[in-house]
This record gives structure tokens, sequence and C-alpha cells, in this order.
């Protein structure tokens, strides 16, 4: 067997259309149903432009035991952050400035890449990383 990359990045929502709808206004990702499960089971796939499911939402039904345990906005503790790769550092901070979103900027000056690091509505920590120019 070989791995050849992440399929997908899983995230538990407490409020899934909030959560959606960061990840369309901030990356640019377009939401679908998520048709391959039962009705009675809430989520999206955010898909990227050619149509790749990035990120899985799984809304936290709080009548349902499902992901008891589970706390969206508390630390994952051993998941630090998911890292997208990405391209037009300074238009996605002249967005994130217009959005008042906050952020954090590592960039690298001698290196191989820019980032960008937030958080979403879920507290999941969001790394942005962009070929140096």
């Amino acid at each position: 067997m070989r791995v050849s990359g992440i399929d997908h990045v899983n995230i538990l929502a407490q409020d899934l259309d909030e959560t959606a709808g960061f990840y369309e206004r901030v990356l640019g990702l377009t939401r679908s149903d998520n048709l391959a499960v039962a009705p009675t089971f809430r989520g999206a796939w955010m898909r990227d432009e050619t149509g790749a499911a990035i990120v899985h939402l799984v809304w936290k039904d709080p009548a349902s035991d499902r992901y008891d345990g589970y706390v969206p906005g508390q630390s994952t503790n051993a998941v630090h952050h998911v890292a997208f790769r990405c391209e037009g550092f300074d238009n996605m901070r002249a967005k994130l400035d217009s959005m008042g979103i906050a952020y954090r900027v590592n960039d690298r000056q001698h290196g191989p890449i820019r980032q960008i690091f937030l958080a979403d509505p879920n507290a999941v920590n969001i790394e942005l990383n962009f070929a140096a120019d």
C-alpha cells in the first residue's frame, strides 16, 4: 500500500451552516450535500474548484448521543491544525482584513513558503501555505 495524500478532513460542527459559510467565504470552497448518508445525519462536503472534497462537515446533533465526548470549540489536543495548499497570499490577507477575521502571518523571508494561521468557528486551527514568490 502507498499513501499519496490526504483525502479530506472531517470537522464536527455545532452550527453546520455557520461553519460551511466560513469555508465558503474565507477559503472559497463550495458546499454540497452529503448524499451518501442517511437523511437524519446532517453534514456537508466542502469542495474545491475541481469538485474534489476537501472538508467534510458533520453536524453534532444535541438530541443524539452520536459523538458523545466530542465538543466542538474545545481543544482536540492531538490534532493541532489542518493545512491547505493555497495561492494568492496578498489577496487572502486583504480578504481576511476586510472580513475582520483574526490571523497570524509567518512570512518566512528565506524559506520556500509563506503562511497564514487562523481558526474556524469550531476552534479548528487552519494553516494556509503559499509558495514564496
